[in-house]
């Protein structure tokens, strides 16, 4: 919704869009080697305010910071970006790019503003105003929230009219500036919404799946905010000798594949077996943490299925049980929270 505000004779147009967060049922990591991945958008939203200013101001309530930067600035830190994130493809080690975005003032935030404005082709200043409900470093997808609702509000405000697949094409291009080489899974979700099955390619394969979470007892736990970023848990991974690594991630991509039967049929009783199996290859590749693996086992001895969503290291589990009461108990008596968000809700949008 664009709302006109009046001030000293000037109006104002202030444009506002959102888009939500993810979570994956079933597949991380694996993704990124080309095996399928199961992801669900979630009823928690990043929220963008924009309108027309001389330089390009940032308020960024929920880090509780702000910057303003010149045209000039953001296209030097976009070429200065870019060309590191070459460097760091060449050499299969993108430690030099975390290390710079974690020291930069606003980091990741100043480097989706930017590039979206190379996209873009922006020379005009904005200001932008981002409140979130979706926590840093959750992996709730934060990040991939603000990588899709950035481009869409810019959209809306410079009249780009860009359609929801080239926002998404500039989402992932913002990811990959922050994450390496993300398989592109989580701006999808959080760009169309709803449920999909996505599989890393030439092109990506990107399926909706039109299932109904309203009645179902699926449960979000959060076990704190993770040590390392997103990047850096999936470099983790890839550094694994893959002798060791591969055949695990293969046998996720099967039961991922084995869940979407699944979920048609619905067969809960293998849903949660399946989301068992997958955690405790998770854990295997070195992505859990000893609280997960804990809520993990006490969830799974009340029959019940629980694992990690994300990248791991902490951050969000996803819980499943048909007796919603003993699930929240089993997570209460070790001192977390079950949270109970709405699943499969709509994609970016203007507010």
């Amino acid at each position: 919704m664009i709302k006109p505000h009046i001030s000293s004779r000037v109006v104002i147009f202030v444009i506002t869009c959102s888009a939500p967060g993810k979570t994956h049922l079933i597949g991380e990591h694996a993704v990124v080697y080309g095996e399928p991945a199961i992801i669900i958008s979630v009823g928690k939203r990043a929220y963008i305010s924009a309108e027309k200013s001389e330089n390009v101001k940032i308020y960024a309530q929920d880090i509780n910071q702000s910057g303003e930067f010149s045209i000039s600035e953001l296209k030097e830190f976009t070429e200065k970006l870019q060309q590191l994130w070459d460097k760091c493809f060449e050499t299969k080690n993108f430690s030099p790019l975390y290390s710079l975005l974690k020291n930069e003032h606003l980091g990741h935030i100043e480097a989706m503003i930017a590039k979206t404005m190379d996209e873009l082709d922006l020379n005009s200043g904005f200001k932008l105003q981002i409140n979130s409900d979706i926590p840093i470093g959750s992996g709730l997808g934060s990040s991939a929230a603000l990588s899709v609702a950035v481009p869409k509000v810019l959209s809306e405000l410079f009249k780009k009219n860009l359609t929801l697949d080239e926002i998404n094409q500039v989402a992932y291009k913002i990811e990959s500036l922050a994450h390496g080489t993300p398989s592109g899974g989580d701006n999808s979700i959080c760009c169309y919404g709803g449920a999909l099955w996505f599989k890393k390619g030439t092109p990506n394969v990107i399926e909706p799946l039109h299932l109904d979470f309203t009645k179902k007892n699926f449960v979000l736990v959060f076990t704190g905010i993770p040590k390392l970023t997103t990047g850096e848990l999936v470099s983790n991974v890839r550094s694994l000798d893959p002798e060791y690594r591969d055949p695990r991630v293969k046998k996720i991509g099967e039961y991922t594949y084995e869940m979407r039967k699944c979920l048609v049929k619905p067969d809960f009783t293998r849903i949660k077996e399946l989301m068992n199996l997958a955690q405790e290859l998770l854990a295997e590749l070195g992505v859990s943490i000893d609280v997960i693996d804990r809520i993990h086992k006490a969830v799974k001895e009340i029959n019940g299925g629980a694992k990690l969503s994300g990248a791991g290291g902490g951050g969000y589990m996803v819980c499943y049980h048909e007796d919603l009461t003993l699930l929240d108990q089993t997570i209460r008596n070790l001192g977390y929270i079950p949270e109970h968000v709405e699943l499969g809700v709509e994609g970016v949008r203007t507010e």
